[in-house]
């Protein structure tokens, strides 16, 4: 259990790996929620908008049965994607801490003497292991099953796409690597930023950590505002880190208008199939908002 091999989840058991196996499961059926959602839409457009048939109540209620439908294996899913990945991420944190104190507490006693003020010493444990065990289990509980039921929304919203209108579908997903490519790029940028930040802060929180336990040694020697100094200068980096990581999201955000172009290319290109190739409107427009919801 404490080797290195594994990665993230060397420290998962075979319970552990079965909870994942069905979050996965879970991620998936969360990530169907738009494809499955838009294409029971596209018939209602279909149907409400034939000129050759009424609407009527029957009809009404078939499509609100299959909208329920929907809900209730989205949510069921969703449910089992929490309740799995939130069980795990819990348990492997869990042995991570006992695993980080125990290798600690295997150091010799010079081990803590000899350590830079910017290092893990005793004074950085506590922290080091409240951050790093936090932010694993974030990352376990929260951000790997949004990731998987992304991944399922982007792969399930071409494949709807491409059913219902291969053209306008063929068409639109160029356009949608103009806001992919910059989202990826400028994202990336950021998380290395915010791992660069957690490193600053957890240099401040050490600094804290020792003038805190060490007051009174602190106060005899009159070393007040050398260690505000210090903790000054820690801060320093973290900021100018915090002003790069805002400059990437607005541009990352900035980058999302692309999606308007998309959207004007769609409606001109949409309106032709419609009108003079005989596709139907409703297969056509949720084609294109699929395409779009999959690359966001």
């Amino acid at each position: 259990m404490g080797n290195n091999k594994g990665g993230m989840f060397r420290f998962a058991d075979k319970t552990d790996k079965l909870l994942m196996f069905f979050g996965t499961l879970g991620s998936m059926g969360d990530g169907l929620q738009i494809p499955l959602m838009m294409f029971v839409l596209s018939e209602v457009i279909n149907d409400y908008g034939n000129l050759s048939s009424s609407v009527s109540m029957h009809t009404v209620n078939k499509y609100s049965l299959r909208l329920l439908y929907v809900a209730i294996g989205v949510g069921l899913s969703a449910f089992v994607e929490g309740l799995c990945w939130a069980r795990t991420a819990e348990r492997q944190t869990s042995r991570m801490r006992l695993e980080y104190l125990k290798s600690v507490l295997r150091q010799e006693v010079g081990f803590f003497d000899t350590q830079a003020a910017e290092s893990s010493t005793t004074y950085q444990v506590i922290s080091t292991v409240s951050a790093d065990s936090t932010t694993i289990q974030v990352t376990i509980g929260e951000k790997i099953p949004d990731c998987l039921a992304y991944m399922s929304s982007f792969l399930f919203c071409h494949i709807f796409a491409f059913v219902l209108s291969w053209k306008i579908t063929l068409a639109a997903i160029p356009f949608t690597l103009m806001f992919i490519i910059p989202g990826l790029g400028f994202g990336t940028m950021m998380m290395n930023v915010g791992m660069q930040m957690i490193e600053s802060y957890a240099v401040s929180g050490g600094i804290a950590e020792q003038a805190i336990s060490s007051i009174r040694t602190l106060y005899s020697y009159v070393a007040e505002n050398q260690t505000l100094e210090k903790f000054s200068q820690s801060l320093q980096k973290v900021m100018e880190l915090g002003i790069k990581q805002g400059f990437a999201r607005g541009l990352l955000l900035g980058s999302l208008g692309m999606v308007y172009i998309s959207w004007a290319f769609q409606a001109w290109l949409g309106s032709i199939l419609v009108s003079k190739h005989g596709e139907k409107g409703g297969d056509v427009f949720v084609a294109g908002f699929n395409v779009l919801m999959g690359g966001l």
